[in-house]
């Protein structure tokens, strides 16, 4: 499925420091730098390891979580602290996290803007709660898109976060009905339209390039001629432009916006729909459909970053083979073996994956990882 020649030199994570991380207290590692198989029974702290991997690499966890649920149990602190090689040398990245937030430092100067730093090491994450983003409610499909959005440009990212303070404003005008201002409130109304404009215009953009990658992904991996497409339905119609119509809109509906309390049209009630034969996926997919669609979106995020960006992600996969049937797995280690990047993977049993190649294995129990015989270069 990839061809190494269109590769630039892939990131690579070479050590991992964690202290008092979820259920680790200490624990310095290195990886292959090819493929790693991190295994162990359940709640032994397989997904920790993963997500203290991810935390580094993009500065956050996997699920929104109070930075103080980070920490270990009883301490005051916790810290991860890795090296990343990349085509322009060796980074150092350190986080430090306490009950009052988050600090990070990347080689020995503290980052003060995450978002200036978001998709310096990219990363695909494979999770079994995937799934919901095709047979999930649409927020799931709206908050993926803009996460993929934000890693190729980290101007969306400000956007957003500019939109929904905008958003939370021109809501809170709404509701204050004996101070109510017309005139504050097309304030706001400018502000959403400006900012929801540019948010849907790069979704309907980032979509147009996504939807021949996926399409051709998941042909393939159904064996079917099923025709899959991605559809933007959005709250208003374009008709002056994508700003100037949402402005018109929600002048239009100030009234009945007024009766409800909250803003009801703009991007964040918009509907990112994955459709089989024309069918909305959310409603009509099978759960095998659902799968195969889930592993095709994340197979195309790949190919998107490598098209991108010119860069290989890391892959982090958390127990999802078990998650799949004797046909998507084998589409799924026909990917592994062909990837040219670095891989982390996490399953019950080592065996479950058949990996041939050259590896290093670690075994975790009760949020230690103890490694296992191995091939070559480890």
């Amino acid at each position: 499925m990839f061809s190494t020649a269109y590769f630039r030199t892939p990131v690579i994570l070479q050590s991992l420091t964690i202290k008092n991380f979820r259920n680790y207290q200490e624990e310095l590692l290195t990886f292959h730098e090819c493929f790693n198989i991190i295994h162990g029974d359940n709640a032994q702290g397989k997904t920790n390891l993963l997500e203290a991997i991810h935390l580094l690499l993009t500065f956050r966890p996997f699920k929104q979580v109070r930075i103080e649920e980070l920490i270990s149990f009883g301490q005051l602190q916790g810290k991860i602290k890795g090296e990343v090689k990349t085509h322009s040398g060796l980074n150092e990245v350190y986080i430090l996290f306490t009950k009052s937030g988050k600090a990070v430092k990347l080689n020995g100067k503290v980052v003060y803007s995450l978002t200036k730093a978001l998709g310096r090491f990219n990363v695909v994450t494979f999770l079994p709660a995937d799934i919901d983003l095709v047979k999930g409610p649409p927020q799931n499909r709206r908050k993926y898109l803009d996460s993929i959005i934000c890693t190729f440009d980290p101007q969306h990212l400000l956007d957003l976060k500019s939109y929904y303070r905008a958003l939370s404003q021109r809501n809170a005008s709404l509701t204050k009905k004996d101070k109510f201002s017309r005139d504050t409130l097309e304030i706001w109304d400018s502000k959403v339209a400006e900012l929801g404009g540019k948010i849907i215009e790069r979704r309907i953009g980032f979509i147009k390039k996504l939807q021949p990658e996926i399409k051709a992904i998941y042909r393939s991996l159904s064996g079917s001629n099923s025709e899959m497409s991605i559809k933007y339905r959005s709250t208003f119609r374009f008709l002056s432009g994508i700003e100037g119509s949402l402005k018109n809109e929600l002048s239009s509906r100030i009234g009945r916006d007024v009766r409800l309390g909250h803003t009801s049209v703009g991007p964040h009630r918009d509907i990112i729909e994955f459709r089989i034969d024309g069918k909305d996926s959310s409603g009509f997919a099978s759960q095998g459909e659902a799968k195969t669609l889930a592993l095709a979106l994340k197979s195309a995020e790949i190919e998107m970053t490598r098209n991108l960006l010119d860069r290989v992600p890391i892959l982090l996969l958390d127990d999802v083979i078990s998650e799949l049937d004797e046909k998507r797995r084998n589409f799924l280690f026909e990917l592994l073996e062909g990837f040219p990047g670095q891989v982390f993977v996490t399953a019950t049993s080592a065996r479950e994956v058949h990996y041939k190649e050259s590896k290093k294995i670690f075994h975790i129990r009760a949020g230690r990882a103890y490694i296992e015989g191995s091939r070559l270069n480890v």
